[in-house]
């Protein structure tokens, strides 16, 4: 069965949706990464910052620097959509169990 983006956090009509996949996902060997996808459904253009704690083991072994993404506003019931990517830098994504994303601002 394939993996489905899950709900991290959501903060002023923006959400912030997260699995764990491939890096490059027609590639088997391909490391382990930290898909994000982010929504905005204000109908005017959102930036968002937001940091990434890699947890292992029910501990923050490492976090993110703070992310800031810029995101175009939605329009006709439709929110825009930005997909990322993410990996930690110094912990082996491997041995990374969960995440918690938390959204530091969003600016109007």
């Amino acid at each position: 069965m394939h993996a489905q983006f899950v709900l991290s956090t959501a903060s002023d009509s923006v959400q912030i949706f997260t699995q764990w996949g491939k890096e490059k996902a027609w590639k088997k060997s391909s490391p382990k990464v930290l898909l994000m996808r982010i929504e905005n459904s204000n109908p005017f253009p959102v930036e968002v910052s937001f940091e990434i704690n890699f947890i292992d083991e029910l501990k923050v072994v490492e976090t993110s620097n703070a992310q800031m993404v810029k995101i175009a506003g939605g329009s006709g019931g439709k929110s825009k959509r930005v997909k990322l990517k993410f990996k930690p830098a110094n912990y082996n994504p491997e041995d990374v169990d969960g995440v918690d994303v938390e959204i530091t601002d969003v600016k109007h």
